[in-house]
């Protein structure tokens, strides 16, 4: 079937010159003296496509190697303390520019130069060593009609075998049970950046090879139209074809559009569905190329098949008479904490051992099999299991629809990730910041830190960032455990309220007149400086400030309340405790909604300055390095990111100063 394309009578061969991903080449060549020399140059850029092919495995594999030597070997010389606090500084902030974070979002910059590095060699060994060339030959048996073979054959197969290269190596940056975490410790998901952008690859070579043996076909070999309907019905190009309609609705599936528009448990369903179907076809298409398509193929099939055995052992339970036993979904206790946030605890199942840091993924039965997602455990490993979960939409808004529910039943997979606490040294300094629920990633940390004294002689910090004060409900035990420490420091900081008493006669709060909170972390003030000054004597007593009866407001001036560590702006009121938890109040007889505003972008929302609380944290130290763990939005990481980048100073470091060593350790399983 394939011999008419490779222009070469097999049956009169008087032998055969095998090549590696191709079809054998009739030695020596019948041809014309034209197609004999385009011969030559098809088959030479096809043993370099797998040269380079081989190099760039080589050099992924070695690299891994010598990454995970690294990464084990523990070293603490000054020199390896030297080296890895240089590429900190220079590697680990985020692009600034708008067309890296229009493109690349909030990533950084050494995954960026990996994408570039890999970028550049496909694309630097996709054209070399190619002749680039025109030969007119003849048409057998047809007189005056005339193929046209050019260089565009062999670089459409070059770009081909890139990517059925490229393929299981994309296979290996998405799969959930990473041979990657295995040696080099990174969780996978620092692996999903450099998996998408694989994909666009692929995608781009893919539609290259397409369209320029398209372009041979259909244009270049004669007669016309009887080649192009000769060749487009041969099985390998049928294939090829629903090889790329596949990649194309895989790519169209996983842009951040379609993720919005069909939800995520769609789009991971169907990912998996259409990858597999993908390999297939491809392989399909080319089986000289299994040797990518095979590892490709084994490797999804593993991932999928050790997570089904996650879960069956989580879930099997042996009957009382001894004999066999079934699959037992986990009954969790649920508590409901204001409109979209809930707390599931369950006992530990006995088969569940993980390390701080790991998360599971969580399946709701009560909404549907089909779904999971991952949380994190806030409490210590052996303990009871608590998650917070804050509900969006899709599986988690259902959950919060059952309020009425005080149990639901539940499947368990995992534990993913790795322990974020194997490298951290007994003189290490660990400051630790949360966002909202992100505290599930560092509270586990803080808890281990006490319970086996191991805080003292060190300095241990938390810094929360939340909403409201009622959301340290959320971990109120918890909390409590953590502030029987006096080693440890806790730092609450609250971005939607201020503790304000509320005197204004020309507003009134729906359902209470007790001191109600100030929405908001009000941004900015413009007022004379005794206006000012009187406000923040009155907030730091806890007086009444009715700011509102201040004509001469703008939005410029800071004023900082010291319960909410965060700038204020004009005062939006919220439904105290002992109301409803409405967040309405009268204005001008108008009905306002505070949170409503804020999520409209009306009012503003301003975080605290968390770049400040890691440069103050770290000039706070006297001995041993520092570790920073973070978890939050990510605009929350990024910034801390950035600073802790800047705290680094290898100079320094070189020079005995410890405190200029600072690591970060962050939660990356931002969707």
């Amino acid at each position: 079937m394939i011999e008419p394309r490779h222009i070469q009578d097999y049956n009169d061969a008087a032998s055969l010159e095998p090549h590696w991903g191709y079809a054998d080449r009739v030695v020596p060549c019948t041809n014309d003296a034209g197609s004999c020399e385009y011969l030559d140059v098809v088959y030479h850029s096809h043993d370099l496509g797998m040269l380079y092919s081989g190099i760039l495995w080589s050099v992924i594999i070695g690299g891994l190697l010598v990454w995970g030597i690294w990464n084990r070997s523990h070293s603490s010389s000054r020199l390896t303390k030297t080296i890895t606090s240089s590429i900190r500084r220079r590697f680990l902030p985020d692009t600034k520019s708008k067309f890296g974070r229009y493109f690349f979002g909030r990533t950084t910059k050494l995954q960026i130069l990996l994408l570039v590095c890999i970028t550049i060699y496909l694309t630097i060994f996709s054209f070399i060593g190619i002749r680039y060339k025109t030969w007119i030959t003849p048409v057998k048996k047809m007189p005056g009609v005339y193929n046209r073979r050019s260089s565009i054959g062999p670089l459409a197969d070059r770009v081909g075998i890139l990517a059925y290269a490229l393929t299981p190596l994309s296979i290996l940056l998405g799969s959930r049970e990473s041979l990657l975490s295995v040696v080099t410790g990174l969780p996978y998901q620092n692996f999903n950046f450099l998996h998408r952008w694989l994909g666009h690859i692929i995608l781009l070579q893919s539609l290259l090879h397409t369209i320029l043996w398209l372009v041979v076909e259909l244009r270049f070999y004669q007669p016309q139209p009887k080649v192009a309907k000769e060749w487009i019905v041969q099985p390998y190009i049928i294939w090829g074809v629903v090889a790329m309609i596949l990649l194309l609705i895989l790519w169209v599936l996983s842009t951040s559009w379609s993720r919005k528009k069909c939800g995520y448990e769609f789009f991971r369903k169907a990912h998996y569905l259409l990858a597999i179907l993908y390999i297939v076809a491809c392989w399909l298409h080319w089986k000289q190329l299994q040797c990518f398509m095979l590892p490709s193929l084994l490797l999804w099939i593993l991932d999928r098949s050790i997570r089904l055995i996650r879960t069956w052992l989580i879930h099997y339970k042996v009957l009382p008479n001894g004999k066999g036993g079934l699959f037992e979904p986990i009954q969790a206790k649920l508590t409901y904490h204001d409109s979209d946030i809930l707390r599931l605890d369950f006992d530990n199942p006995n088969t569940t051992t993980y390390e701080i840091g790991q998360h599971f993924y969580i399946c709701f039965l009560k909404g549907s099999i089909w779904q999971s997602h991952p949380f994190t455990p806030l409490n210590l490993p052996n303990d009871s299991h608590g998650y917070l979960i804050r509900a969006k939409k899709g599986e988690t808004k259902k959950i919060m629809d059952f309020n009425s529910d005080l149990t639901t039943p539940i499947i368990l997979t995992g534990p993913y990730g790795v322990d974020i606490m194997k490298d951290l040294e007994i003189e290490d300094n660990v400051l630790c910041i949360a966002g909202g629920t992100g505290i599930t990633f560092v509270l586990p940390i803080l808890l281990h830190l006490s319970k086996f004294g191991l805080t003292k002689g060190r300095l241990i910090e938390l810094v929360w960032v939340i909403r409201h004060e009622k959301d340290t409900e959320w971990i109120k035990s918890e909390l409590e455990q953590l502030r029987k420490d006096e080693n440890i420091s806790i730092t609450i900081k609250i971005t939607r309220e201020l503790k304000v008493s509320n005197s204004n006669n020309n507003s009134t709060i729906s359902g209470s007149s007790t001191p109600m909170p100030i929405s908001k972390n009000f941004d900015t003030l413009q007022m004379s400086g005794n206006q000012k000054e009187e406000i923040k004597e009155k907030l730091q007593n806890g007086d009444i400030v009715p700011i509102s009866s201040y004509s001469n407001i703008n939005n410029n001036n800071n004023i900082t309340g010291e319960d909410s560590g965060c700038p204020c702006k004009p005062p939006v009121y919220t439904a105290g405790s002992s109301s409803s938890s409405s967040s309405e109040y009268k204005e001008n007889n108008q009905i306002y909604d505070a949170e409503k505003a804020i999520e409209q972008g009306v009012e503003p929302h301003h975080r605290p300055d968390l770049r400040l609380s890691v440069k103050e944290f770290v000039q706070k130290t006297i001995n041993g390095p520092t570790c920073v763990y973070v978890s939050g939005p990510g605009g929350m990481v990024s910034d801390v990111r950035d600073e802790v980048a800047l705290c680094n100073d290898a100079k320094k470091v070189w020079n005995g100063e410890e405190k200029a060593e600072v690591r970060l350790i962050y939660d990356d399983r931002l969707e």
